[in-house]
């Protein structure tokens, strides 16, 4: 199975880009292909509670977290960028892993494609 990394690092608030990452990433299992994300600066504010998919006119928050569940997604958010947006209400539900700016280099490389949105 290929692995694929989607890179978002567009906010969510007037862009497409964290929605259609998803709507992407979970079309991708029909095909053979493991898909996993990554927020980058400010689309990390997309994984928290005040500013859920739902409320910004995506994919609904209950279905994005459905499939992250059914098809055990990864979601990956940099530490980092938690702090610099002073997100403290981080929902669960994502089942996201923080991982630091030094640790991006070696989750990027370790996919066979990486997409940047």
């Amino acid at each position: 199975m290929k692995k694929i990394l989607f890179v978002v690092y567009q906010p969510p608030c007037g862009t497409i880009w964290v929605n259609e990452a998803f709507r992407t990433a979970f079309g991708m299992y029909g095909e053979d292909i493991e898909p996993e994300l990554l927020f980058l600066n400010e689309a990390t504010i997309s994984i928290s509670q005040e500013t859920g998919p739902a409320k910004l006119g995506m994919l609904s928050l209950k279905m994005v977290q459905k499939y992250i569940k059914k098809y055990e997604t990864k979601v990956y958010a940099i530490k980092e960028d938690i702090e610099k947006f002073c997100i403290n209400d981080i929902d669960a539900r994502f089942g996201a892993e923080f991982i630091t700016n030094d640790q991006v280099a070696e989750l990027i490389h370790s996919k066979d494609f990486v997409i940047f949105m």
